[in-house]
């Protein structure tokens, strides 16, 4: 039986984002089979110089952010500030299926790169455009940025605990999400593509952030006030408790609480459903479950506690994660080995199908694939090599 090919094997997509959101969404696609090729500035990506860095490997090579989000990826270096380099742009969009920018909302287009020349020279190109607040609106051209964005699509008024300031989520979760919900937009306007011709795709961080929490918004045009508001989360006592080596997280409902008293060795009285007294009955199971997790360790807690059919959790660092053999039964965890910063571990997409996917390949260095890419479009190496000495191209 024939392996059939990844599900974008054959389309081409450009890059031509910078920093996460643009880049990530670009990445999940190549992780799909898409060729993508990154279009980054004579000076590069900035992600590039985002540390950490391998200590000893070649500036703007070695950033742990950049090998993740340009993780199979062809890349270029190519002017789009001068004339030339448009027209070489140009020329790349007439043989792509994608491009994938979050430049802002008035770049290209200040640039005369908007959606209309890109369709005059390829009616079936779809442009996925990603920004902080979208191509309209009164904060069109307002800046954002993790923390403001986290806080503005009303994330961190439900973080925390009701006593504290509120908290701002680790990482890069407003970029990471408007990636993955411009990447299934994009897999949406190449299903229009096949009728209809090209598309413009626009995602705004900012309405991204409300998805994840949308219910709250619901709940106001029931009552006009979110009735959940000011509970301190972890009140019920049933949350983080502190193990031998770290925290973990035990959060059992009514049905469970019988369960996890025998687990910790608490009085039958104690884990019985009392819906009279609900609040002071969870106290007293958490002093029984915070003694018993003083004696395990935090996978002791998980492990025992999940046996039991008590949901539990531990706070895993990226030392557990990378070690998780849950994710090591599942290939989740991929190594690749790059030029500069040598061997690493990448995360690989969170689902699976049946059939063939891409090779893992690393994040291209700067300019490292220019060559081969506009020869493959026509352009002359002796072309090239008077664009590169213009700073055209690199």
């Amino acid at each position: 039986m024939t392996t059939p090919p990844p599900p974008l094997n054959g389309l081409r997509i450009l890059d031509v984002g910078h920093e996460i959101g643009g880049p990530f969404c670009a990445r999940l696609l190549a992780r799909l089979g898409a060729d993508v090729i990154k279009i980054e500035p004579p000076l590069g990506d900035p992600v590039r110089r985002r540390p950490p860095f391998r200590p000893g490997a070649r500036a703007g090579e070695s950033g742990a952010l950049h090998l993740y989000v340009n993780e199979g990826k062809r890349g270029i270096v190519l002017d789009l500030a001068v004339p030339s380099g448009r027209a070489l742009f140009l020329r790349l969009v007439e043989d792509a299926d994608v491009v994938v920018e979050n430049l802002g909302p008035r770049v290209l287009p200040g640039l005369g790169l908007d959606f209309t020349l890109l369709q005059s020279v390829n009616p079936r190109v779809v442009l996925t455009s990603i920004s902080d607040y979208g191509d309209s609106g009164p904060y069109r051209d307002y800046h954002g940025g993790e923390l403001a964005l986290f806080a503005m699509g009303g994330h961190m008024y439900r973080s925390g605990t009701a006593d504290r300031p509120p908290i701002q989520m680790g990482g890069h979760p407003a970029q990471v999400l408007v990636a993955i919900n411009a990447a299934y937009a994009t897999l949406a306007a190449l299903r229009h593509q096949r009728q209809y011709g090209g598309q413009h795709v626009t995602c705004s961080v900012f309405e991204s952030q409300v998805t994840s929490h949308a219910q709250a918004m619901v709940e106001i045009s029931y009552y006009g006030a979110e009735t959940g508001a000011g509970l301190p989360r972890g009140a019920d006592g049933l949350r983080g408790v502190l193990a031998r080596d770290g925290l973990a997280m035990v959060s059992a409902q009514e049905q469970q609480m019988a369960r996890l008293a025998e687990l910790v060795g608490a009085p039958r009285e104690v884990g019985e459903a009392n819906p009279m007294d609900r609040g002071e009955q969870r106290r007293q199971l958490a002093a029984y479950v915070e003694q018993w997790a003083a004696g395990q360790t935090r996978r002791e807690v998980y492990e025992k506690s999940q046996r039991a059919h008590v949901p539990a959790s531990y706070v895993a660092d990226p030392a557990d994660l990378l070690s998780s053999p849950q994710y090591a039964a599942r290939g989740f965890i991929r190594e690749v080995e790059h030029p500069d910063a040598g061997r690493v571990s990448i995360p690989g997409l969170p689902f699976q199908w049946l059939g063939a996917e891409p090779p893992m390949r690393p994040a291209p260095r700067l300019g490292e694939h220019t060559v081969e890419v506009l020869e493959a479009v026509g352009i002359t190496r002796r072309a090239i090599t008077q664009l590169t000495g213009a700073g055209v191209v690199a």
